[in-house]
């Protein structure tokens, strides 16, 4: 992308003049055609999965490149947003990301009812790939609250949102190692359980031969897994008949190849090794000929061999050396290149970094100071650097089993619902690797990641984002055609860096400017001169693009009574003393039978709560009326103008909220069109608006929203300004602060009953690849649940956890 930077001095019709600023003539973005395909996927840590509401969720978030789990700045831009489960986004938020790492948070609404949520992750490059490299995550909101004056209530009996339905049914399914079985080969299946949930169930069975024979016996862990081996007999057919705990079931295994090979693989501390099985009938096809194993990451090649097959079974030994762990396939493929088995299997490469966290007490009192120690470093005791965040929870809530390293190695590639996926990565779990290789051979192939991609076209329309862009077209004022050649200017006061961009419109009348950076809302003014520097044509701003599918991820269970009666108390007392990070609604009456509604915008879903309305038709008599401004500052209730001395502009009004001037939000006939507010609609006159309707709403910060709908005439915006936008635009989300308190001066006699302790989603190890974490206690009893992702300086994802009791 060119750039080049002048001093220049200009007017913009309506707006005052501005002073020297350093111009930026920006290109538009480069074409899709010519991006070299390349993958990303995100995590994020929050500080825990159950909450309350009217609580904060806190998370960080950590983007990767794709095919490893090294940090890129490849997307400077990560929209996080919080789903209910009839799958609408309730807030969204765009963090800016800095070598790939960001952090934000959700402001949970005090009406908001109980049930799962999704919180859902994502960069416009990732929307080239569907939901395949979507970070989501579910978590559990209870709104138990006691019936006052102020809180909301929720029905006890009601069934809880986002739960996942029974299916009424149970079913076993079998994996055979390899793909498939084949006669006279002793044959290794899986098998797996699901409960009417989809859960898996403990479950023992039979395989009985045609003749009446049983072959062999097999019984599941308690997750519905198992293995068993038997050797299919040529013109035999089998059965399977077993019991779900005392309920009876019968099933049939796949098809039986009369000629094939099969696969075995077992691995070690340092090889991987394959035993390569064919029947008589392929031996004799195949003696003495050439078969090859291969071996991919990531869809990428890391190992490629060959070997004779000169008696029917033969072994192959593969050093693990210089392998990445994670998920491979391992496949065999003949001499002419056809595959005849498949499977997954994991690689564990070497141990990089020893991570840890160790609190300086194993028991504390309540309030009393807490110093954890987080180190890392190498298999020599050489420091190494880390970024990684840090959560200290009550443990009276349930820990998910999610962390960084799980998520990267296993859930992303590996999609549907994996339960308690750290015991896989715990070194302190002896069969570990056992258990994630039957969870492979079970769940893996069908659902594996790069298999799914392999058997996709991609079509890339959404290019990375170096920041925050604002797009749009010109067109003739009268008539559709667009106008090329264009000079667009665009001004932004609160942009950090530079503020004023120029850019051309291309052939097809449309413009774009990227790489932009201002957060919060932000007044911009934008304008279009032909090339002889005459104002001119309509200048519009895209819509916001259409947002990704949704696809809702149920949760399986509802939160214990027990557990969820004491975060409402907590909540409930906190918020009576207006302690930690939740605000009460002080002014607002929640009641059951005024049940709020929701009022979706572009960015958000905003809520009403009682406040009555303003309806405004408008007739000849308001013509008088010098414009819209005019009009509501002398009929609206609560209208006020702006101060002069206001960042963004004077034009426009505002109403109070908190003893504070907020501007209001406007939609045109039923239409959020533009990513902001257009102060340029203050200047309509009043013949061209037959209604006029204001609202005053709710959002999830349980922050006032002043909503102005206007209904207007065809020819509404034929105005002589076409040429001028001025927008209030919303740009990069800015994190709030965790709120910790500091006791080791007199204190507070109000109850600390806080269940997220500490909360730190940016840190750094120092020199001595350490750091110390200080916070204080508050006055729960109990045990204290600390967990911590991170990434280090080479690419190696890392995650610890450790435990405290206080007394």
């Amino acid at each position: 992308m060119n750039i080049k930077s002048a001093l220049f001095f200009i007017t913009i019709s309506i707006c005052s003049q501005f002073s020297y600023a350093q111009q930026q003539s920006l290109s538009t973005a480069a074409d899709a055609k010519t991006m070299k395909l390349f993958f990303e996927k995100v995590y994020l840590q929050t500080d825990r999965s159950y909450y309350s509401a009217g609580e904060d969720v806190w998370f960080s978030a950590y983007l990767v490149n794709g095919k490893s789990t090294s940090l890129t700045s490849s997307s400077a831009n990560l929209y996080v947003e919080l789903i209910s489960a009839d799958s609408k986004i309730l807030d969204k938020k765009t963090i800016l990301l800095n070598k790939g790492l960001g952090h934000g948070d959700f402001k949970l609404m005090d009406s908001i009812p109980t049930g799962w949520y999704n919180i859902r992750a994502y960069t416009n490059w990732m929307r080239n790939f569907a939901n395949e490299f979507v970070f989501q995550k579910s978590i559990y909101i209870t709104n138990n609250l006691k019936e006052n004056a102020t809180y909301a209530t929720r029905n006890a009996d009601k069934k809880a949102a986002g739960i996942a339905e029974s299916r009424q049914q149970k079913t076993i399914a079998f994996f055979p190692e390899g793909g498939a079985l084949v006669e006279g080969i002793n044959s290794l299946v899986a098998f797996k359980t699901n409960d009417d949930l989809g859960i898996g169930l403990k479950a023992s069975g039979t395989v009985i031969s045609s003749r009446g024979d049983t072959v062999t016996s097999f019984q599941s862990t308690e997750a519905g897994l198992g293995l068993f081996t038997f050797i299919p007999k040529a013109n035999e057919t089998y059965k399977v008949t077993g019991f779900y705990g005392k309920e009876k079931f019968s099933a049939v295994l796949p098809q039986i190849l009369k000629k094939g090979f099969a696969l075995h693989i077992t691995s070690d501390s340092l090889n991987i090794k394959a035993a390569i099985s064919a029947n008589d009938p392929m031996f004799k096809e195949m003696n003495g000929k050439s078969l090859s194993i291969i071996i991919k990451q990531a869809g990428e090649t890391i190992y490629s061999g060959k070997a004779n097959l000169i008696k029917p079974t033969i072994a192959v030994s593969i050093p693990k050396k210089g392998f990445n762990s994670g998920i491979a396939v391992i496949t065999l493929v003949d001499d002419l290149g056809k595959p005849h088995c498949e499977r997954l299997a994991f690689i564990e490469g070497e141990r990089k970094v020893n991570y840890s966290i160790r609190p300086n007490k194993a028991v504390y009192k309540a309030r009393e100071k807490v110093i954890l120690n987080v180190k890392a470093t190498d298999i020599f005791g050489l420091p190494v650097k880390t970024s990684f965040s840090l959560a200290a929870v009550d443990g009276l809530m349930p820990d998910d089993g999610n962390n960084i390293v799980s998520y990267l190695l296993l859930q992303s590639e590996i999609k549907g619902e994996i339960k308690n996926p750290d015991q896989y990565f715990d070194v302190k779990n002896p069969s570990r690797l056992k258990q994630l290789d039957l969870l492979l051979l079970t769940q893996g192939w069908r659902n594996y990641l790069w298999r799914r991609l392999a058997d996709t076209t991609i079509n890339v329309k959404y290019l990375p984002e170096p920041g925050l862009s604002i797009k749009g077209f010109v067109r003739e004022k009268v008539g559709s055609n667009p106008l090329p050649n264009m000079n667009i200017t665009l001004f932004g006061s609160g942009f950090t860096g530079n503020k004023l961009f120029t850019t051309k419109t291309d052939q097809n009348g449309t413009y774009s400017v990227d790489g932009l950076k201002w957060y919060g809302n932000q007044s911009i003014k934008i304008s279009s001169q032909d090339e002889k520097g005459k104002k001119g044509g309509w200048l519009q701003v895209d819509s916001i693009a259409k947002p990704l599918s949704i696809t809702f991820k149920n949760g399986l269970q509802t939160l214990a009574k027990n557990i969820d009666a004491e975060i409402s108390k907590r909540v409930d007392y906190n918020r009576s003393y207006k302690f930690g990070d939740s605000i009460t609604l002080n002014d607002v009456n929640i009641k059951l039978q005024q049940e709020a509604k929701k009022v979706v915008l572009f960015d958000q879903t905003v809520m009403t709560f009682g406040y009555p309305e303003q309806v405004f038709n408008i007739t000849s008599a308001d013509y008088s009326f010098n414009g819209l401004e005019h009009f509501l500052l002398t009929k609206a209730q609560g209208a006020y103008p702006l101060d002069d001395a206001d960042p963004a502009s004077s034009e426009g009004i505002a109403f109070i909220s908190n003893g504070k001037k907020i501007r209001p939000r406007i939609r045109i006939n039923n239409r959020e069109e533009l990513v902001g507010d257009r102060l340029d609609y203050y200047s309509l006159t009043m013949d061209k608006i037959t209604q006029v309707r204001i609202q005053h709403l709710i959002d999830n910060e349980n922050k006032d929203v002043f909503l102005i709908s206007l209904n207007l005439k065809d020819d509404a915006l034929g105005a002589t300004n076409l040429h001028l936008l001025n927008l209030n635009l919303t740009g990069y989300y800015t994190a709030r602060d965790f709120y910790s308190p500091n006791y080791s001066n007199p204190a507070t006699k109000n109850k600390d009953l806080r269940t997220t302790i500490f909360w730190a989603p940016k840190l750094e190890t120092n020199t001595k690849g350490e750091t110390n974490v200080i916070f204080y206690n508050g006055d729960n009893k109990g045990t204290f649940l600390i967990k911590t992702d991170g990434i280090t300086e080479k690419g190696t994802a890392i995650s610890a956890k450790s435990t405290y009791v206080v007394q």
